[in-house]
């Protein structure tokens, strides 16, 4: 195994993946897709359900899951924009609500497709405990579920503190809000088997092939070492993606960070509980995200979020000793009880933010060109619903999934360094005290990051 691929997580490095081949010579195909995370493995996988004559094709520049895809918490759940809250307010009750409903869609969907392809992902549907530890997370918890009402969404239910202890046993817990539309899964492992699925449909899939360039004259995906002909290219690199010119400034790379305990005692399950397997998150502008694992530990990660300057993804950006220490401070305050449990891995990696905090589905040059970017760190079950999209705009469907509110636009473009990276870095201070104030009990507004603001204001 390429030791450098096994080392971004610990669920990449869970088992010897071997990669298929590069590409090389000059080869052909209906379909290009560049890009071997959830949204180009999804989007080549419902294309030849849809077509099985269609001939498809993945370029990876790593090896599958390399990305987000491979190193993400593991949480399929339905988060869109800041919060149900923000999605609501900016977009409207029936547009929202169709947006959440295809990304609600897309949890279940994720493992009826795991069933059916014998995909041993651990996929486990607990649902998603979103949990207040102070006055001023409380009121967005309310919001939240106040935004779940006007619209209509009978799958949310507030929990007091001493509900939401008796699930999972937290003093910081003050009250909570219970999804059901939320799994948690092994991420490599769902990458590496929907890879499987593809080969055994016919799909060419090319790893370790970094793309050079994308052509539209005529439509081709240039490699080192090969070039690839097509008469549909999707662009399918996420937080990878502002390397392509048509999506330079329209997404910056931020960076989220995990670490993850020693396997639990029995005796320390029993003083945690948690034997529904809920995913939880708080309601910090940082959120604190984390679950258990199928081995006994616990995934924690958040507390920050880092663009670095230049706003480009590199792996030397892939730890950070100062955000692992707070991650591991702000774990053994929410549990003090498993305050000697040790941490036996960390690492981070980035996502894609847009402006607006959506993501983002189009096409481009006379429909040769497609694209899917943009989850904000949520995109394990919104790249289920991104692949069908591109499904969709690749095939020339008008379908309600290619109406949705994320469909056929282009996020506001961020400003340019260094103009870019201290507007990200004023932000990120001013979230960061924010988060601070609602831990001392001060009155604070919603999650609203000033240059973002501004960028859509004027887009």
């Amino acid at each position: 195994m390429d030791q450098h691929y096994a080392s971004r997580s610990f669920w990449l490095g869970e088992r010897d993946y071997t990669p298929s081949p590069p590409l090389e010579g000059h080869q052909r195909a209906d379909v290009a897709i560049v890009g071997g995370g959830y949204t180009g493995l999804w989007t080549a996988y419902y294309l030849k359900k849809a077509d099985p004559s269609l001939d498809v094709a993945v370029v990876e520049s790593q090896g599958v899951g390399y990305g987000a895809s491979g190193r993400n918490g593991g949480f399929a759940m339905t988060l869109l924009d800041m919060s149900l809250h923000h999605l609501l307010r900016n977009h409207g009750k029936e547009r929202a609500k169709a947006a959440h409903v295809a990304v609600a869609d897309s949890v279940e969907e994720i493992g009826r497709v795991c069933a059916a392809e014998s995909i041993d992902c651990a996929f486990t549907h607990g649902g998603l405990m979103v949990v207040a530890t102070n006055a001023g997370q409380e009121r967005r918890v309310r919001m939240d579920y106040e935004a779940a009402q006007e619209m209509g969404l009978d799958d949310f239910r507030l929990m007091t503190g001493e509900q939401a202890r008796a699930e999972v046993n937290s003093p910081t817990y003050q009250m909570a809000l219970f999804e059901e539309h939320c799994a948690i899964l092994d991420p490599a492992r769902l990458a590496w088997g929907l890879k499987d699925a593809l080969v055994r449909l016919g799909v060419k899939v090319f790893e370790h092939s970094p793309v050079i360039s994308v052509s539209t004259r005529p439509t081709s995906v240039e490699t080192a070492r090969g070039l690839l002909d097509a008469e549909h290219v999707v662009l399918a690199a996420n937080a990878y993606a502002y390397a392509f010119p048509w999506l330079k400034h329209r997404l910056v790379p931020l960076y989220t960070y995990i670490v993850l305990t020693e396997p639990l005692t029995d005796t320390q399950w029993e003083s945690v509980g948690w034997k529904n397997s809920q995913g939880i998150e708080d309601k910090r502008n940082y959120v604190h995200y984390y679950r258990p694992t199928p081995d006994g530990r616990i995934s924690w990660g958040g507390s920050d979020g880092i663009v670095y300057f230049g706003a480009k993804a590199e792996p030397r950006h892939d730890r950070r000793a100062s955000t692992f220490t707070r991650l591991a401070g702000t774990f053994r305050k929410t549990f003090p009880q498993l305050a000697g449990v040790k941490f036996t891995h960390a690492w981070g990696g980035p996502v894609a933010i847009t402006a607006d905090f959506l993501p983002a589905f189009g096409s481009l040059e006379g429909g040769k060109i497609h694209y899917g970017f943009g989850y904000c760190g949520h995109g394990v079950a919104p790249s289920n619903t991104g692949g069908q999209i591109l499904r969709d705009l690749v095939l020339g469907r008008d379908t309600e999934l290619a109406n949705l509110v994320f469909v056929n636009r282009m996020p506001a473009a961020f400003p340019p360094e260094p103009i870019g990276w201290a507007g990200a870095e004023l932000s990120r201070r001013a979230l960061l005290r924010q988060d601070g104030k609602m831990d001392r009990g001060e009155p604070v507004g919603d999650m609203d990051p000033l240059i973002l603001r501004i960028l859509n204001k004027f887009s």
